[in-house]
């Protein structure tokens, strides 16, 4: 269909419901982990090795702003292709082991690609900021996503440039991607060496 297909989408937003509740979970966790710390606290880490918490929400940002130009492109040609379905997203079988795989606690160990690391020499309190603004911004994208055919409608994953997945299965993605984190960040809380307020 044209750019000019006029065909609204359904108005039932019963298909982004289970993203939008992943999300309100995500964010009240991020809440209780990060609100009231300070800025040595958020940069306190347990080893040499290990993120602390503000380097979790400096990757938590950069990898979800890298992805919303490819979401942006998603949404506005299925919008433009007037590629609608009230159907809920269930994906296929590749699709849910790679969100499996996201999932915490963490099976296998991943090594972050380079443009993903956090950025050493960012104040801590402004990495907690970019992450709620990259959050807000995701929101923005499942809004905008509303009443598209999420199976169909295909995502060119900025990370794996030669491969492309479903909408619905990219929004799982960077979902369980960041419930990924917020376990590890959960880890970093608990760990016996964590400052303390006074």
């Amino acid at each position: 269909m044209s750019a000019t297909n006029t065909v609204a989408p359904p108005r039932s937003l019963t298909t982004m419901q289970p993203f939008f509740r992943e999300l309100s979970v995500n964010r009240e966790t991020a809440l209780a982990l990060l609100d009231g710390l300070d800025a040595a606290q958020l940069a306190w880490r347990p080893s040499e090795a290990q993120w602390g918490l503000a380097e979790i929400c400096s990757h938590l940002a950069t990898i979800t702003t890298l992805y919303l130009p490819a979401l942006d492109d998603a949404i506005q040609r299925g919008h433009a292709d007037a590629a609608y379905s009230d159907r809920p997203f269930r994906g296929n079988v590749v699709s849910r082991l790679m969100v499996w795989s996201m999932e915490p606690p963490v099976r296998v160990r991943q090594r972050a690609m380079k443009i993903l690391l956090p950025k050493a020499s960012q104040d801590p309190l402004e990495s907690r900021q970019l992450y709620r603004a990259a959050q807000g911004a995701f929101e923005l994208r499942l809004e905008r996503a509303a009443g598209l055919d999420l199976a169909h409608i295909s995502v060119r994953l900025p990370t794996l440039k030669r491969l492309r997945f479903a909408l619905g299965t990219v929004l799982a993605l960077v979902l369980a991607h960041e419930r990924r984190h917020l376990w590890q960040a959960t880890v970093v809380r608990k760990s016996p060496g964590f400052p303390r307020p006074d």
